[in-house]
C-alpha cells in the first residue's frame, strides 16, 4: 500500500565494495510522493533522484529515476515477502532484457539494496549491492 516505503524513510548512509554513499528519503506534496536523493562519494561520485507514487488504480508502486549521466528509467512493483520489488523490461538488440532493484533484509536501521539484471532466459545477476545504515 501506500506506506510500504515508510521503511526507507529517512537519511542513510550505504556502502559497497568500492565505494560509498548517501541517501536521503522523505515524503512530498502531502505525503503521495516518496522523494529520493542520492549521492556517491569519491572515488567514483555520482548523484540522482529518484520520484514513486503508489497507484490505487493499479495496485503497484511506480518510480522514475533521473541522474547526473542522463539517464531516465521507469520502474513498477510491489511490496511482497518482506522485501520491495520494482523492475522494468527493455528489448537491447532484440534481447528482452529486464532490470529490478530490491529492498531486502529490512529492519528499523538498516537493510540491503541490489540492482540487478536479467537477459532473456537468464538467471538474475546481481551487479551493484548496497548495505544501508541509517544516520541519526
Amino acid at each position: 500500500m501506500d506506506s510500504d516505503f515508510d521503511f526507507w524513510l529517512g537519511t542513510w548512509h550505504g556502502t559497497w565494495d568500492g565505494g560509498s554513499g548517501t541517501n536521503a528519503v522523505t515524503r512530498e506534496h502531502a505525503g503521495k510522493v516518496v522523494l529520493e536523493r542520492f549521492s556517491a562519494d569519491e572515488p567514483e561520485p555520482f548523484a540522482g533522484t529518484s520520484v514513486s507514487v503508489f497507484d490505487e488504480r493499479e495496485r503497484c508502486w511506480k518510480q522514475t529515476w533521473v541522474d547526473d549521466n542522463g539517464s531516465y528509467l521507469d520502474f513498477r512493483g510491489a511490496f511482497r515477502h518482506g522485501a520491495m520489488v520494482l523492475a522494468r523490461q527493455f528489448l537491447a538488440d532484440g534481447e528482452l532484457v529486464t532490470q529490478r532493484m530490491i529492498w531486502r533484509d529490512i529492519e528499523a536501521d538498516r537493510f540491503s539494496w541490489a540492482w540487478q539484471r536479467s537477459r532473456g532466459a537468464a538467471g538474475w545477476e546481481t551487479l551493484w549491492k548496497i548495505e544501508y545504515e541509517r544516520i541519526r
